[in-house]
């Protein structure tokens, strides 16, 4: 059994991939605003800049490009997870030996 993969029916973790859409779009939100707000106060205060794109990578888990290849795999599992085709099952009980 994977210590890291306690259910069954758990999806494997991607790389860029978050366990929910929520968390994804939170991390993207959180990514972008401290980018945007790192490029607005590059001139006077390039070092604060600095960490703020420090935190972006780490909110992208790499480049907005990271971010959007882990939204589609995101996306992705929570479709296949939700429109998953139900298995069929056949039991030994309808096939009797004489």
């Amino acid at each position: 059994m994977n210590p890291m993969n306690l259910s069954s029916t758990a999806s494997p973790k991607t790389m860029f991939a978050s366990n929910g859409l929520v968390e994804h779009l939170v991390r993207g939100i959180v990514g972008i605003s401290a980018l945007s707000y790192a490029i607005s106060i590059s001139v006077p205060h390039p070092f604060y800049s600095l960490a703020l794109a420090g935190v972006s990578m780490v909110a992208f888990r790499g480049c907005p490009i990271c971010w959007t290849i882990g939204l589609v795999e995101t996306t992705y599992r929570k479709f296949k997870r939700h429109h998953a085709a139900p298995r069929m099952t056949i039991s030994n009980d309808t096939a009797k030996e004489s």
